[in-house]
């Protein structure tokens, strides 16, 4: 589903490279993953305050994920806005909660992978949703079948190496490579397989 997918994408854009529907996701991610960076290094509070965020230091998970995502995310219009508006912030949510089962904060490179998994699955969600709807018995199945395609582009994106470019690195050219790179072998990955849900 996810090839047929990504090859009728292609399809609307002749000519034209399938990596450009994807523009505002890569400056997204980029912008998370320096924001991962710092508060993998430095915690918290120097993460908002390297953004001008520092009054949500004292704002739940929800809300200094979603004051985060309107600062980060301008455009309002379009398809992929509206997926970057439902990814970015359950991402920074999981990255932002303290958890008892990790001893370390997510980096920058695990957010950004995470956070391309999430748009790839919810992407297809959003336009193919009455489709996968009618294709499937309940919500339950439906809700099971997202899930395991989210996790499935998570393990695909975690298998990817390569050098991230660090603090400072990631709004620059560096790190909109890294990004391109990482959504890059991501989408060859699902192009080459055969056998996909």
């Amino acid at each position: 589903m996810v090839r047929r997918y990504l090859a009728a994408l292609q399809e609307t854009a002749p000519g034209q490279d399938l990596l450009a529907e994807f523009r505002l996701t890569r400056k997204a991610a980029q912008l998370l993953g320096e924001f991962g960076d710092i508060l993998a290094e430095s915690g918290l509070a120097a993460a908002l305050e390297a953004w001008g965020a520092a009054g949500l230091k004292e704002a739940s998970p929800e809300a200094a994920a979603l004051g985060l995502t309107s600062a980060w995310l301008q455009e309002n219009a379009g398809l992929e806005a509206a997926v970057i508006r439902a990814a970015l912030p359950a991402c920074l949510i999981g990255a932002i909660t303290p958890s008892r089962s990790r001893s370390t904060r997510e980096d920058g490179p695990f957010l950004v992978k995470t956070f391309l998994a999430m748009v790839l699955s919810r992407r297809l969600a959003f336009d193919l949703g009455e489709s996968l709807e009618a294709a499937v018995i309940g919500w339950p199945s439906y809700h099971k079948a997202l899930t395991q395609l989210e996790n499935e582009l998570a393990t695909a994106a975690s298998e990817l190496s390569a050098d991230p470019p660090g603090i400072g690195k990631w709004q620059g050219l560096a790190g909109w490579l890294y990004v391109t790179g990482i959504l890059e072998k991501i989408l060859k990955h699902y192009e080459e397989v055969g056998s996909l849900t």
